[in-house]
């Protein structure tokens, strides 16, 4: 029996199904989650307005930071990703200036205005939404230092979980199935991780292979070097078209792999719901989308069976709790896209701890960073799990001395 038939009669019994109705009722009442505020009480934690006087986009050697500076001289930081460094033009002239001399304290309100503020919905996608995250990520961190509290102690009323259970995430193709397995092995021998990434496909790449024969390779030599009992996952990044998507998940199936991610080309999410009805694999994806009522879309058709929405590409941690809490009224589970184990991973381990519907392990990069010099704490995986950061923010502290030699942009 498919997977969807199977759901479709064990709807009244199972979990998902209670959530699947709920989704059903709140869409019909006019209810919409997505609409809903995440920090209904921040006004109360924080009793007096935290105004912004600048928002400066800073470039330290090949590293890029967001500075937010209240009127009181209080400053946020946020880490930026790789992405950025091609959105500088969109980030300080469509962007920034929408926050700036604003109260801090009104950010979700400023989520929905920035959308709207010049014209800025013409370029909807990750050029805005990136720009917006780190924005966002930078303001949540001054909040919880004017506040003198760790943001998931700000945002939710209940710290669910300090310490996080990660899978060790690779993101090579050019090595052999052999050379992959081998490496990999070693981070787990030394992180004591229980779950593992890797990548099936070419990416992107109509069907091919990075070399022929790659993928089942390696998809058999994880399963027989780790043991019936290793969480497997594997991520083909849009390499293959529906028949193909669906005979590889059927091989992946056959190997008892926990999840498959982005089978076909993710703006295909007819495609991935095709390929999700005809496997029994739980399918993941979502890194990519930005759209909320995309995200209502796939959610409350099923066409993924676990969400995977990244942080900083879907516009910030607010709109990101917004994307769990859609997949948690529907029964879905939610793991962040976050193939990072320096100061950005600190973000996904402050959403993963006030996160109800949070998948059984989340994603930290395997290969080690290449510059730990200017932040602390040293984020460290141990027995398979990394404790939250509990300073104030984020809990991550940039060397001043490191930032005095950057150049604004």
């Amino acid at each position: 029996m498919k997977r969807r038939r199977f759901i479709q009669k064990s709807l009244i019994a199972s979990s998902a199904t209670t959530g699947l109705l709920t989704q059903s009722l709140r869409a019909a009442s006019g209810f919409r989650i997505g609409q809903q505020p995440v920090i209904p009480n921040l006004k109360k934690k924080i009793t007096s307005q935290v105004m912004i006087r600048s928002v400066e986009l800073l470039k330290v050697a090949n590293n890029y930071f967001i500075v937010t500076t209240s009127n009181d001289g209080v400053k946020g930081i946020s880490r930026a990703n790789s992405r950025l460094e091609n959105m500088t033009t969109m980030f300080k002239n469509q962007v920034a200036p929408c926050f700036v001399n604003k109260d801090a304290r009104e950010i979700e309100r400023l989520l929905e205005e920035v959308y709207t503020f010049q014209r800025n919905y013409k370029y909807a996608g990750m050029s805005l939404w990136n720009c917006v995250a780190h924005i966002e990520i930078s303001i949540l961190d001054l909040l919880g230092r004017v506040a003198e509290s760790p943001v998931n102690k700000l945002i939710a009323d209940q710290v669910i979980r300090e310490e996080i259970p990660v899978y060790m995430s690779s993101t090579e193709r050019g090595t052999t199935a052999e050379e992959e397995v081998d490496w990999v092995g070693k981070v787990i021998e030394e992180t004591g991780a229980k779950a593992a990434k890797m990548k099936v496909g070419g990416r992107m790449s109509n069907n091919k292979d990075a070399y022929p024969g790659r993928s089942e390779d390696l998809i058999k030599l994880a399963r027989q070097t780790w043991g019936d009992d290793f969480v497997l996952y594997f991520d083909s990044n849009g390499s293959y078209d529906v028949p193909k998507a669906i005979e590889v998940g059927r091989l992946l199936q056959d190997y008892n792999v926990a999840f498959y991610e982005e089978p076909v080309p993710w703006e295909d999410f007819y495609g991935t719901k095709q390929v999700a009805d005809a496997l029994d694999i739980t399918v993941a994806g979502g890194e990519q989308d930005h759209s909320t009522p995309k995200w209502e879309w796939m959610i409350n058709n099923r066409a993924l069976d676990l969400v995977q929405p990244d942080i900083m590409y879907n516009g910030g941690m607010i709109r990101t709790i917004k994307v769990a809490r859609m997949a948690e009224a529907a029964g879905i589970d939610a793991t962040l896209h976050s193939p990072k184990n320096d100061a950005l991973a600190s973000y996904m381990l402050h959403f993963a701890s006030i996160t109800k519907n949070l998948g059984p392990y989340q994603e930290f990069r395997a290969k080690p960073p290449k510059d730990e010099s200017f932040y602390t704490p040293k984020l460290r995986v141990r027995q398979g799990k990394i404790g939250v950061p509990d300073g104030v923010g984020f809990g991550m502290e940039f060397d001043p001395d490191y930032l005095k030699k950057g150049k604004v942009i």
